[in-house]
């Protein structure tokens, strides 16, 4: 069993909490927040130790393993000071908002030879493989386009101020706003097809700001509307829109020559995956009704939990610990995790968010189409395909 320690103690924490208990070879060991009655509420509820500071945390040699739940914009600093004690690091999404501090992060993880793996984790799950596996299977012929919506409605006229979770936390919608919608939510497409096809070697994207205002009184600079194109190493085209305007739409399409995988919310475990052909009657060429394809392992059973995902958010710290334990590589590493966060901070700065320095891509970002810069090495299927190559 691997003792962990908890960073941040705020409205996502609850989810990581509630599903902790599905995987028997974690224990909570220590908890820390800045707003201090978080921390003692989520070392009450769990029976782990709250911490009188974030020092008090990296200098507890008992915990390997750190989960760091902190804003985005503190990403960089706390993950960096977590690798330089020594500890192995899972984090929230992105990894840093700046491409040059991501890379920093990365290079210290091989330097400090601690693993850093980053959310989300949803590529572990049985939606994903099921999918892997029709893909390795050929069950649409080659696939040659790939379409993906991460449109979550107007947010900012939603009535945010009651989602408040299980600990009486609030849905911090200052943060979302400020972080924007792309660097939220784009990594539940993107580590998915990454890991299927392979590295994005070139992208093109544009981002606009629709609404600024999006509290009373308050401005956002960060998109909350992006498209990006952009082609992967093995050949497939994506398509990805992310946005909090237009209508709720989490589908991915995948066309293929001979038929549509179509995958009703990459963002839950429990999502439905649907598979038709094409079908030729005298003139006409038509593409199936469709059959809903059972899922790999079965239904799973995860505790309930206020919001609007149906997921194990423990899987990959799960599976850190694994590897840790082990002396093995996790499933995902850091140079996977820089790979997201690069294309991903493509597609929110597209051509018109970036200014010189101001990103880390040093104005790159203002000529597309981009060049992708970072690489990982291959990430194999959990589940094997008979016959599949």
């Amino acid at each position: 069993m691997t003792r962990i320690a908890m960073l941040g103690c705020g409205y996502v924490a609850n989810m990581y909490r509630l599903t902790l208990g599905l995987h028997p070879n974690l224990i909570l060991a220590g908890v820390f927040d800045l707003e201090r009655s978080r921390s003692e509420w989520m070392a009450g509820t769990t029976g782990a130790t709250a911490y009188p500071s974030f020092e008090a945390l990296l200098a507890d040699d008992s915990v390997p393993v750190v989960l760091n739940l902190t804003n985005p914009g503190a990403h960089y600093e706390t993950t960096g000071a977590l690798l330089r004690a020594g500890k192995h690091v899972y984090s929230e999404k992105p990894l840093a908002m700046r491409l040059d501090h991501a890379s920093e992060l990365a290079a210290l993880s091989r330097e400090t030879g601690r693993h850093l793996v980053s959310a989300p984790c949803t590529l572990l799950n049985p939606v994903a493989q099921t999918l892997w596996k029709l893909l390795r299977e050929e069950a649409v012929g080659p696939v040659r386009l790939i379409y993906a919506e991460m449109e979550d409605g107007m947010v900012h006229r939603a009535p945010t101020a009651k989602w408040i979770n299980e600990m009486g936390v609030a849905w911090p919608a200052e943060d979302e706003f400020r972080s924007g919608c792309t660097v939220e939510h784009a990594g539940y497409v993107l580590s998915w097809l990454c890991a299927m096809f392979g590295p994005v070697e070139r992208l093109t994207a544009h981002s606009e700001v629709l609404v600024p205002e999006k509290l009373p009184g308050e401005r956002f600079a960060a998109p909350d509307h992006s498209v990006a194109t952009m082609r992967f190493a093995s050949g497939p085209v994506l398509r990805v829109t992310n946005g909090i305007y237009a209508d709720h739409d989490h589908r991915l399409r995948i066309f293929g020559d001979d038929g549509v995988i179509d995958v009703e919310d990459p963002r839950s475990d429990r999502s439905a995956i649907r598979l038709s052909h094409y079908r030729t009657v005298r003139r006409r060429r038509f593409l199936s009704r469709g059959r809903k394809v059972p899922l790999i392992g079965g239904k799973e059973t995860i505790p309930a939990y206020r919001g609007s995902q149906t997921r194990d958010f423990c899987r990959a710290i799960a599976d850190l610990a694994r590897a840790v334990e082990a002396g093995r590589a996790p499933y995902t590493g850091a140079e996977y995790a820089l790979h997201l966060c690069e294309v991903t901070l493509a597609a929110h700065y597209g051509t018109t968010g970036a200014t010189e320095g101001s990103d880390g891509f040093d104005g790159a970002l203002a000529r597309m189409p981009y060049e992708v810069r970072s690489r990982f090495p291959p990430i194999p299927p959990l589940v094997s395909s008979p016959g599949a190559t």
